[in-house]
């Protein structure tokens, strides 16, 4: 009996760590929008950084793929690629993707408009008359996407959040909702000065939508790959470095931004 015990642990000792331990991989979608995430930017956007570094931490080796808006989410939901990050939920997607259990950053979802032809409401459906702009693939909020199913909003298309703000400048449409910061980033980075200063934010949000690292159901090792991102995630909070890591990369980021040539 003793005997039969030993050699049960050693199996146990000999078996369990090489499981623990094994090397994993993962490959990520990537769009622009910064500062979040783009090809470019300081350690490829502030999300960017956050996820690879928490795989890293365990033990997860992290290949990007850079794509557009919407092939970055509906690439994973097709089985081209494994995950991708900065996703919020929604029904369709919630049918073919795992959601991490933190939530790695809070959009803030606010309008976007022309000085001299603000929009005031109350609530969105006070917005029936008004031309919005969307950016194809783009979730805005849960209200946004009834109203919008229902015909209650009027809302244009566009491939791009750059073809919208420039919708919005043309007067093609009156409002565009984006995140706030990435839409401050991106108007100061791709639109001339006289541009940017015939645009204003609003500044009641349309949504806060708490966004995740999202991996496709049907992907071996889907379920590790989430436990072992969490691991890493909280590891960085627990240690301070995610504090440390956000830091760094804003100022970075900032940097950059100041670095680039006038438009």
């Amino acid at each position: 009996m003793v005997a039969l015990f030993i050699a049960t642990l050693a199996i146990l000792s000999f078996s369990l760590p090489t499981l623990a331990t094994e090397h994993l991989s993962i490959n990520l979608t990537l769009h622009d929008y910064p500062p979040f995430m783009g090809q470019g930017l300081p350690y490829e956007g502030l999300l960017t950084r956050v996820v690879v570094e928490a795989f890293n931490a365990a033990d997860v080796a992290v290949s990007i793929e850079h794509v557009s808006s919407n092939r970055a989410i509906t690439g994973v939901m097709m089985g081209l690629y494994d995950g991708g990050f900065g996703w919020a939920h929604t029904p369709e997607r919630d049918q073919k993707l795992l959601y991490s259990e933190s939530s790695i950053y809070t959009f803030r979802m606010v309008f976007f408009q022309r000085r001299g032809h603000e929009v005031a409401w109350k609530t969105l459906a006070d917005l029936g008359r008004y031309q919005i702009g969307a950016t194809l693939g783009d979730h805005y909020s849960e209200e946004f996407s009834a109203l919008r199913a229902s015909n209650k909003l009027r809302v244009q298309e566009a491939a791009s959040d750059l073809s919208n703000m420039r919708k919005l400048l043309l007067g093609r449409i009156d409002l565009f909702p984006m995140e706030e910061e990435a839409g401050r980033m991106l108007i100061q980075t791709q639109l001339t000065p006289a541009e940017q200063a015939r645009l204003s934010v609003q500044p009641t949000p349309i949504a806060t939508i708490p966004t995740y690292l999202v991996i496709r159901r049907t992907l071996p090792h889907a379920r590790e790959l989430l436990q072992r991102f969490e691991q890493g995630y909280r590891q960085l909070q627990d240690s301070g470095q995610l504090a440390r890591l956000l830091g760094e990369t804003r100022k970075a980021l900032l940097e950059s931004t100041q670095a680039a040539p006038e438009k």
